[in-house]
């Protein structure tokens, strides 16, 4: 993914079918609104109110003719009658009903009308009650028209309902065209959502790999420095301390000897100590190396950190261990390194003259081990910081070192299941605490569940 999510091709043919899928929708929302006007029923001159009209009206002319002949109408009414039939079938002819007319088949029946009805005309003037087969003729013509447009309104009414239930059919399937659409379009949107989701998703995690690879990358550049600094300076006492003995061979004393190769061992001392702590963490980063509990004796672990340190620097150390536990599960060769690690550092970041002590205790079900200092301390803002890879405080730079001896230590506390803490003030000291489940040996034979570190 190239950063930009909408100009993939899976997003580009997303946004079409989701583009279609829209146009086709309001398309079948349009059809369906041009059925809806079509199912609302005919316009005020439909069918049967028409023809219900003009039925009524010849009729109505069909009994007056009858009282007219009995003498219980005048002409004026018969002739009123008459007209206003004229007047029906005039509408007839108008409009929207000739066309109806058609499509039903009634266009000869409609047209007869007209020319039945005018046939009476000429004569209704000379109409008189005793004149029975002109009246009779013209009672007889207004019944068939009334029984023509009955029977028109009878097909009408058929015709409509007709018409009503392909317009119901018709609003059916566009309703599940409708239903259809909309269940294509949302589908389009959630992938398009997906689609846009995941690219920015990959973009964030891309993004924070470069950052990631950036930051590896600068603290690997200033590991190199540190370790090439670090490196550098216990090559060359061994070189000059070599060179002098080469330079003055016998003629030096037994005590400048001493002297020379004291400071010649110190220093390969400080470059296998270096080494060690940098193989140590590649190797635990990369799981070379394996927790391995087995019951461990915490206090004399601590013991032998503190006799495996210089002479001179033993009688620094004060130890109260007395509330150790006399043995616990935990991986005695990391466990060594951890606390080894610590006495060390507090140690090189204090004065020669001040003391270093060492607390043992078992304290709310965990093993404690601290180690305080009175030295350089940390700054306040930078205590956080400690246990991170290559990190070194403002005031360690004046003493060697590679900023990776915490985030080992760290690392094998977090194999424990434990925790490293830090209190420190600067100019006055710090203590360093390793804090990491104790956990009981178990009589031979029994579970090993035990023996698992709880990561």
């Amino acid at each position: 993914m190239n950063g930009r999510p909408w100009t993939s091709r899976p997003f580009l043919a997303a946004t079409l079918a989701l583009t279609v899928l829209f146009v086709l929708l309001l398309t079948t929302v349009t059809r369906l609104m041009m059925n809806e006007g079509r199912l609302a029923g005919e316009p005020a001159e439909g069918v049967i109110w028409f023809s219900s009209q003009g039925q009524f009206e010849a009729m109505r002319l069909a009994d007056a003719a009858l009282l007219f002949e009995a003498g219980r109408v005048s002409r004026d009414e018969l002739q009123l009658r008459y007209d206003l039939l004229d007047s029906r079938i005039h509408l007839f002819e108008e409009g929207q009903i000739p066309r109806r007319a058609a499509a039903m088949g009634f266009s000869d029946e409609i047209a007869g009308l007209r020319d039945m009805l005018e046939s009476h005309r000429a004569g209704l003037a000379d109409f008189e009650p005793d004149n029975g087969a002109a009246i009779l003729a013209l009672h007889d013509t207004a019944v068939a028209m009334a029984l023509t447009m009955r029977d028109f309104a009878n097909a009408g009414m058929l015709d409509g309902r007709d018409r009503q239930s392909v317009v119901r059919d018709h609003r059916r399937q566009i309703l599940f065209e409708v239903i259809g659409y909309l269940v294509a379009t949302i589908v389009a949107g959630i992938l398009v959502a997906i689609i846009v989701v995941r690219g920015l998703r990959n973009t964030v995690r891309t993004e924070a790999a470069l950052q990631h690879e950036r930051e590896v990358s600068r603290l690997h550049r200033a590991f190199t420095s540190v370790v090439s600094h670090q490196f550098r300076t216990p090559l060359s006492i061994i070189d000059s301390s070599s060179q002098r003995m080469l330079r003055r061979g016998s003629a030096m004393s037994i005590e400048e000897i001493t002297h020379r190769v004291t400071k010649i061992r110190n220093a390969c001392q400080r470059l296998t100590r270096l080494m060690e702590s940098t193989l140590n963490a590649a190797r635990l980063e990369q799981g070379e190396i394996a927790f391995q509990a087995r019951p461990c004796n915490v206090r004399e672990l601590i013991d032998a950190v503190c006799e495996n340190q210089v002479e001179e620097e033993q009688a620094r150390i004060e130890r109260h261990l007395v509330g150790l536990p006399d043995l616990t599960m935990a991986d005695g060769v990391l466990l060594e390194q951890a606390v080894h690690n610590l006495v060390s550092n507090a140690l090189k970041y204090s004065a020669a003259d001040t003391r270093v002590v060492i607390r043992g205790s078992e304290q709310d079900g965990n093993v404690v081990v601290s180690v305080e200092d009175f030295g350089v301390g940390i700054p306040a803002d930078e205590v956080g910081f400690v246990t991170e890879r290559f990190f070194r405080a403002r005031t360690a730079e004046e003493f060697p070192g590679t900023g990776i001896g915490l985030n080992f230590v760290s690392q094998i506390m977090s194999l424990h299941g434990g925790r490293v803490e830090v209190k420190s003030v600067e100019g006055q000291g710090s203590t360093f605490s390793l804090v990491f489940p104790f956990r009981p040996v178990e009589p031979v034979g029994q579970t090993r569940a035990a023996l698992a570190p709880s990561v």
